[in-house]
């Protein structure tokens, strides 16, 4: 059976797609910029190598803080194992990255990652979640690059933004809508 769209249809189908295209830009650059270099793989690589060679650590917290004292980071997760001098695994892994604007703070969670220690990148196969205050984006994979804070998340990516008019440099609506009569 033949299926026909109206002109406005068509239309509407257009503007979604250039919005996710914009939203999915706008996130990746908010999620590149949005961690300090040595934030996530400072913490991280100094807390494991402290680890001996296949221990296991359950229920780790690894805060990571900036040259004035504030937490910059906070990294949990249920299991952390590391694997060889290069390489380490975890179960659970929440990463938040803390800025002083609370509305960009970001947090990234992962079922299983590992971390490779000598390059400072992240890598997940699993399905994982990027959300901010105004975003959330989630993935089959994601790679996020600590050293260039560069973030790829690829395989059925479903994203929604929660305020595209920041985005578009519209000003925010009135946090009260008009009465209706």
């Amino acid at each position: 059976m033949a299926s026909f769209k109206t002109s406005l249809e068509a239309l509407r189908s257009r503007r979604f797609g250039r919005s996710i295209a914009l939203g999915v830009v706008a996130a990746f650059a908010v999620f590149a910029g949005a961690l300090p270099a040595a934030a996530a793989d400072g913490g991280l690589a100094s807390f494991m190598k402290m680890i001996p060679l296949g221990a296991e650590s359950r229920g780790a917290v690894i805060p990571s803080f900036d040259a004035e004292g504030r937490r910059s980071s906070l990294i949990t997760a249920d299991v952390i194992r590391r694997i060889d001098d290069e390489r380490i695994y975890a179960e659970g892994l929440v990463v938040r990255m803390i800025n002083a604007d609370a509305a960009k703070d970001l947090r990234m969670d992962l079922s299983t990652a590992f971390f490779q220690m000598a390059t400072g990148v992240l890598r997940s196969t699993e399905r994982s979640r990027v959300s901010r205050a105004d975003f959330q984006i989630e993935g089959d994979n994601l790679v996020f690059d600590t050293n260039k804070n560069q973030g790829r998340m690829t395989g059925n990516i479903r994203m929604v933004i929660f305020d595209s008019g920041t985005l578009s440099g519209d000003k925010k609506a009135s946090a009260n809508p008009p009465a209706s009569k």
